[in-house]
């Protein structure tokens, strides 16, 4: 930003519509705004040198934080400055995190990322066109990411049938969505094993854990998840 802030609508928005990211007529708010930048591909440079404007730094450093278990915020001034906040968790072995259950498979969510669990009913649910499902939390309608649909797991609560579970409301790239599990289980301590290095990358899994019974449980990454259920 040249240390003069980050103007949201002359390079943000106008450069987003640009490259047909967004409609002319997208209202953001200035946290989806700041957002744009992580994406992969966007820059707001006039020209292209050999360390910029290609559009893949802040990208890049987003991955890589999040890979680490943490998060990175940014808070924008136009005038005055950006400030760019990374959180990394202390310890990259154990993660404090509450377990869920997804039919008879159990997942880590973690506590970093969540803001609170509602038991829910059918007639708390919602539908709203081009968004999916949503509930209204207080004065604002979270969208609702089931489980069983990202990972492929049936749920105790299929969609076509009563949809009482409990809705674990996260916060993950400054949005607020709610996981729509069976039930959930305890919070616990769990040490992260990397699912990178001994199989593959996942989306919207950030590593597994050995349970005490020996069982293996996903650790859940958030903004990953958060990314999956808005395309």
């Amino acid at each position: 930003d040249d240390g003069n802030g980050m103007d949201k609508k002359k390079k943000l928005i106008a450069k987003a519509i640009e490259k047909g990211i967004l409609d002319d007529n997208a209202q953001l708010t200035d946290k989806q705004a700041f957002e744009l930048i992580f994406m992969p591909g966007f820059s707001t440079a006039e020209k292209l040198t050999d360390i910029s404007g290609r559009g893949v730094g802040m990208d890049v450093v987003r991955r890589n934080i999040e890979a680490l278990g943490g998060n990175i915020d940014i808070t924008s001034e136009l005038g005055k400055g950006t400030t760019i906040a990374i959180h990394l968790p202390l310890t990259l072995a154990i993660l404090d995190g509450q377990s869920v259950a997804v039919s008879d498979e159990t997942y880590i969510v973690p506590l970093v990322s969540i803001i609170e669990s509602i038991n829910i009913t059918e007639k708390m649910l919602n539908k709203v066109a081009g968004k999916g499902e949503t509930f209204r939390l207080r004065d604002q309608y979270i969208p609702i990411i089931r489980m069983q649909q990202i990972f492929n797991v049936q749920s105790k609560h299929p969609t076509n049938k009563n949809a009482e579970g409990v809705i674990v409301v996260v916060e993950g790239q400054g949005i607020l969505c709610g996981l729509f599990v069976d039930d959930l289980l305890g919070q616990q301590q769990v040490v992260i094993k990397s699912l990178e290095a001994n199989y593959r990358r996942v989306e919207g899994v950030s590593g597994a854990t050995i349970l005490g019974d020996g069982s293996v449980a996903l650790i859940l990454d958030v903004p990953g998840l958060v990314r999956m259920s808005n395309r």
